[in-house]
């Protein structure tokens, strides 16, 4: 046979070859792992890709595989060489596998900076992940496919994002990047600019409409409300298999997304962008169809849906119980903002105010601005330094000619002629809060002054609209009740997500709420507890870093940006983006905090850092050396319960038949390396 047909003969062994594993015969014996180990030669300590865990259930253990055999494909382009920063993976010509240098693979360069010595609160230094990935809500592995962007591999970047995030065009530009606020690059200079870099390779890799998942599941699941909470759940059953359709009450999907956040931040194409790709997932999003929460959930429930998800958001705005709300020209920042998204016509006057410091206020105030509103302020309660907005947005509306008014209270809206005419105020120095929610204003004198204004715009927090509630329980709040460990209402099959749930919070918050809803929904189709115990996490601010000596400072990329005079005119996009070569020098200066950086950008989950020694990375390679004597995988070979097989899957399902497929990590729509017959429980 030719070496090109050799090499074709390896690789269909290594990329094609998987495990058949049986729990119902395992014994939990360790035979396999303990040959694994000595074959292999590896270091004390069980191979750490195969691990038999013990689970006492009454009289007799319930032994089962908590994590199986995670293998190495050998990629035709393997992502973990591009990110290794000692260049120990590489590739072989001749044969097509991927090899490890493990003499390479030590902290020549560090491969990680976090100190094992400076770990906070007795957490263990195996347990960390950079910082920025704690601080993530949905925990995104920010260093790895930041390490991609800096090779020049945008795609690959993108579809590491998509492996956790459902919106990365959205969260490349209105996220509150929680991850940069932590970021250890602070102490060298400053943070790695984050959001921008996934709105950079969301922007510049070629989109390829994803394959349609069919449905495996026999269930399907209803999802009130296509906001951030909604979109995220789908994304996430759609993948696990399930028949996912969202109904969404408004004329375009989206929720808050599409009617809260004006297009100068968010642009109605690059939101679609997003959506399309979920739909093009197998999601179906039926548009001005809006649930009623009594009776409209019983019918979908009846209508062969197994489970329902409420993620409605919190679109109805609050105003102040203050004289003078009723007037003609006061306005709600949410309504205002759904009126102007949908292209209906808002008369403003000349003068607006906005009252609230908020990014909602934010958002208000530089829109009434393109509208042609002259003068445009802000006014809130905080000082100035203590504006819950996010600080860009406040420069960038400064920037805009909108004028903040801090610290501030408010007693009457003034009126002229039964319209609107200005904000009766008084100056504090400061503001608390009793038990009951009621503040207490130190203020600096009874003087009253007055702001002018045409219009007046509350943006002051908002709360879940819900007209006919039926059986669900309504807190005092606002807001829909469920157990906080499940997320179940008292309705059976009925879950709860996002800011219908918890209240207002942030896009990245509302899309890790809507991922844990969903596989709350996926244990609870699969008839599994939901009241599972998590497992405690390291705070951000506890993982501690050695930064290396004499790592050069490196400003951060700035953002380009359209020039005040010229956007207000206009809803155009401010931040024009990264240019490639930006994006690149900004992801350079990541300093790979937590290291194995390798693990987190392979599929499959094939490299393993064993527990004694941090720095040597292990995978399995279905031991290719035997596959060459036509012998079996050395564990395969020890089982004497026979609880292990190898072959092509092809030969595994033709002989096992009742097998269920496992990918190395959650989500996987790729071809899997292990087929697991389940123990029944």
């Amino acid at each position: 046979m030719s070496s090109s047909g050799e090499i074709r003969k390896r690789r269909y062994i290594t990329m094609q070859v998987g495990f058949y594993f049986d729990q119902t015969r395992c014994a939990g014996c360790n035979a396999c792992r303990v040959a694994c180990k000595d074959w292999h030669d590896q270091p004390s300590g069980s191979a750490s890709w195969m691990r038999i865990n013990y689970q006492e259930e009454g009289p007799f253990p319930n032994v089962f595989a908590s994590y199986l055999i995670s293998n190495c494909y050998h990629c035709e382009e393997p992502v973990c060489s591009f990110v290794c920063p000692n260049e120990a993976i590489s590739k072989r010509d001749e044969n097509g596998i991927v090899v490890v240098d493990k003499d390479k693979c030590r902290e020549e360069v560090p491969c990680g900076i976090i100190s094992k010595e400076k770990m906070g609160n007795g957490y263990s230094y195996g347990e960390s992940q950079a910082p920025c990935q704690t601080a993530c809500p949905v925990h995104l592995h920010i260093p790895a496919y930041t390490a991609l962007i800096a090779k020049g591999k945008f795609k690959e970047s993108l579809d590491l994002i998509r492996r956790r995030m459902p919106l990365p065009s959205v969260c490349g530009r209105v996220c509150l990047h929680p991850c940069e606020e932590v970021c250890s690059r602070k102490e060298v200079d400053q943070a790695i600019a984050i959001e921008a870099l996934k709105g950079f390779v969301a922007d510049n890799v070629s989109e390829v409409t994803p394959k349609r998942i069919n449905q495996t599941q026999s269930e399907k699941v209803a999802i009130i409300g296509s906001g951030p909470a909604g979109l995220a759940a789908a994304y996430d059953l759609i993948r696990l298999g399930y028949g996912v359709t969202i109904f969404e009450a408004l004329p375009s999907p989206g929720g808050m997304l599409a009617v809260g956040i004006p297009d100068h931040r968010l642009p109605r194409d690059i939101l679609n962008r997003d959506i399309d790709y979920i739909k093009a997932l197998g999601v179906e999003i039926k548009t001005n169809s809006p649930v009623n929460l009594n009776q409209g959930l019983n019918d979908l429930l009846k209508q062969g849906y197994g489970a329902a998800l409420i993620a409605i958001g919190a679109h109805k705005g609050k105003s102040l119980n203050i004289p003078g709300v009723d007037l003609d020209g006061v306005l709600v920042g949410t309504s205002f903002m759904r009126d102007v998204n949908l292209g209906k016509d808002v008369n403003l006057g000349d003068k607006v105010m906005i009252i609230g410091g908020g990014n909602v206020a934010m958002d208000c105030a530089r829109t009434a601005r393109r509208l042609g509103a002259k003068e445009v302020g802000v006014s809130c309660l905080e000082c100035y330094d203590d504006m819950p907005a996010d600080l860009l947005e406040i420069e960038h509306a400064r920037e805009e000619g909108i004028e903040i008014h801090d610290s501030h209270t408010f007693t009457k809206l003034v009126s002229d002629s039964g319209k609107v005419s200005g904000v009766g105020c008084l100056d504090i120095t400061g503001c608390t809060f009793d038990d009951d929610g009621r503040a207490h204003f130190d203020i600096v004198s009874d003087e009253e002054h007055t702001l002018e204004a045409d219009t007046v715009i509350f943006a002051i927090g908002q709360v879940p609209e819900i007209s006919d509630s039926g059986n669900i329980k309504i807190g005092n709040s606002g807001t829909i009740t469920a157990d906080p460990e499940t997320l179940m209402t008292e309705i059976e099959g009925l879950f709860v997500a996002g800011d219908c749930y918890s209240g207002v919070a942030s896009i990245i918050d509302a899309i890790a709420s809507g991922q844990i809803s969903a596989s709350k929904i996926h244990r609870y189709l699969q008839g599994d507890v939901l009241r599972v115990r998590s497992i405690p996490e390291i705070p951000a601010t506890e993982i501690k870093v050695d930064i290396p000596s004499g790592t050069e400072k490196k400003e951060r990329q700035p953002m380009p940006l359209v020039s005040a005079s010229e956007r207000v005119s206009n809803f155009k996009e401010v931040a024009l983006g990264f240019s490639k070569e930006a994006a690149i020098t900004e992801a350079e200066r990541c300093l790979n905090c937590a290291g194995h950086l390798c693990k987190d950008v392979c599929p499959y989950s094939a490299p393993q850092f064993i527990e004694e020694e941090k720095t040597k990375m292990q995978k399995c390679n279905y031991c290719v050396d035997r596959f060459d004597k036509g012998k079996a995988p050395i564990c395969v070979e020890s089982c004497y319960a026979r609880a292990l097989d190898s072959g092509t899957l092809d030969e595994l399902k033709s002989k096992y038949g009742d097998i269920r497929e496992s990918a190395g990590f959650s989500f996987s729509n790729a071809k899997p390396a292990i087929i697991f017959k389940p123990k029944k429980r």
